[in-house]
């Protein structure tokens, strides 16, 4: 099988991430692709570290053996009240298990594979990218996987999710002129349904992991094809489209049609914050059920 050269695109969903693993196994095992870069918001910055290491068996254990406290320490309402309140806390729990897990699995290894994650500064309210060659480039995987109020946010600049802004980072990956993008997305097309929420968390995780990340999400990629069908039509009449502004990383001064593929889960995923092992595989499974229809 001929290696198919393409920027894969990870987006964000907490546990969900475990659709990524199974999807990205099929592409690149059974489809033939090669990744010349990576791209990572949220936990597809975590997957996105381990896939440039080429840790892969590595990363399918992470998953396969993942426990709720191996990502954060969940805590009762009296001591959720006490951190907020009195120990003026800016998130609901504790999310440093996670920086633990991120150390232990990726630090000390080599990158063999371009990457990037995003985070955003809750101070500035900009959104960063953060290459593999950066020295505090691991900091930035776990800054980019903190999802504000349930988890508290990082640092001086308050740091969180890159998803906040950016759910698919494909403005970073065009930067770099990509001859084809893959994205794996950890939702449906459609805004999956829920139950009534229960508590200010359930608000909290279905408002900023489900009904904003999902609009933020569609635009993108909406946007993205738009602009990619007009460069295809304009280069059809010899015609073409020049770029805005010069990004010091592009070398191309003209837009360039790039070919797309987009992987959508095909069922809702559930509770991103439900690290259960059934749901864990399941999710696997069905990143690998999606990435096998594409063609």
């Amino acid at each position: 099988m001929s290696d198919r050269i393409a920027t894969l695109v990870l987006s964000g969903g907490g546990a969900r991430g475990a659709f990524e693993v199974g999807a990205e196994r099929v592409l690149r095992e059974e489809k033939g692709y090669t990744w010349d870069r990576i791209f990572g918001v949220s936990v597809g910055a975590l997957n996105a570290t381990l896939l440039a290491q080429e840790e892969y068996q590595r990363l399918k254990d992470v998953w396969f053996t993942i426990r709720e406290e191996d990502v954060y320490k969940k805590f009762g309402w009296l001591r959720v009240a006490w951190r907020l309140a009195v120990e003026k806390k800016l998130g609901a729990y504790d999310n440093r298990p996670l920086r633990d897990l991120i150390q232990r699995n990726a630090a000390g290894r080599p990158f063999r594979v371009p990457t990037h994650v995003g985070r955003v500064s809750l101070t500035s309210g900009e959104y960063e990218s953060v290459s593999s060659e950066a020295p505090d480039f691991l900091d930035a995987v776990w800054e980019s996987t903190t999802m504000p109020i349930i988890w508290e946010s990082i640092g001086k600049k308050a740091y969180v999710d890159g998803g906040l802004r950016n759910v698919t980072p494909l403005g970073d990956a065009l930067d770099y002129s990509p001859k084809e993008i893959v994205v794996v997305v950890l939702s449906t097309e459609e805004i999956e349904p829920a139950t009534y929420p229960n508590n200010i968390i359930d608000v909290a995780k279905r408002s900023l992991t489900d009904i904003t990340i999902n609009e933020i999400l569609k635009d993108d990629i909406e946007h993205f094809v738009r602009i990619n069908d007009l460069v295809k039509q304009a280069e059809k009449a010899g015609l073409k489209l020049r770029k805005p502004k010069k990004n010091p990383t592009d070398p191309d001064e003209y837009y360039r049609y790039c070919p797309i593929t987009v992987i959508w889960a095909l069922e809702p995923l559930g509770d991103p914050l439900d690290f259960s092992q059934g749901t864990i595989r399941k999710r696997y499974t069905k990143g690998e059920e999606a990435a096998r229809k594409i063609p």
